[in-house]
């Protein structure tokens, strides 16, 4: 009988060799990186063959995936920051300024991937993914701050400092 996370922890001792194979340094051979390349032993109970998963790899549309994720998250983060009292309205609309100025959403749209490679939802991982992406904007606000790097501009637009002074875009992040 395996020990319990044994048949998990054999996966990860394969998957780790193989990433290890394609970070080699520049003097050592690289695998080309496929479909086929990826797919490693074990195959899951679930999967008829291994080349039922490889099909299923080369079919998969990730930038149709990702366009999908991304209106969704924009979805919720738009509606996670909303002024429910006249006290809050200057510093909601400067979190709110920067969280909805755009990006690319990678991180989100990861977190979602994530709970949905492992069995769970996109409701169930929205929540996290929003969470995640709301603290990276917080680190990019503090960061363009006349103490830090002091930059006027992020993505083109002036930033949140610039706009709301130095003491809401504080409060916002």
């Amino acid at each position: 009988m395996q020990e319990p996370g044994g048949l998990f922890t054999e996966h990860l001792k394969a998957q780790s060799a193989s990433a290890a194979a394609l970070v080699a340094p520049p003097t050592q051979q690289r695998r080309p990186v496929t479909a086929r390349a990826v797919v490693s032993e074990p195959v899951p109970s679930s999967v008829s063959s291994k080349d039922t998963l490889v099909a299923a790899a080369e079919a998969f549309d990730l930038q149709g995936y990702f366009a999908k994720k991304v209106q969704a998250v924009e979805k919720a983060l738009d509606a996670s920051i909303q002024c429910t009292t006249p006290e809050t309205k200057k510093i909601v609309e400067s979190m709110r300024y920067s969280l909805l100025a755009g990006g690319k959403r990678v991180r989100p749209v990861m977190t979602i991937a994530a709970c949905e490679m492992f069995g769970g939802s996109e409701a169930t991982a929205m929540p996290t993914a929003v969470a995640i992406e709301m603290i990276h904007t917080m680190s990019l606000i503090h960061d363009d701050l006349p103490a830090m790097d002091d930059d006027d501009l992020r993505r083109g637009s002036p930033t949140n400092h610039v706009v709301f002074g130095d003491d809401v875009a504080i409060l916002a992040g």
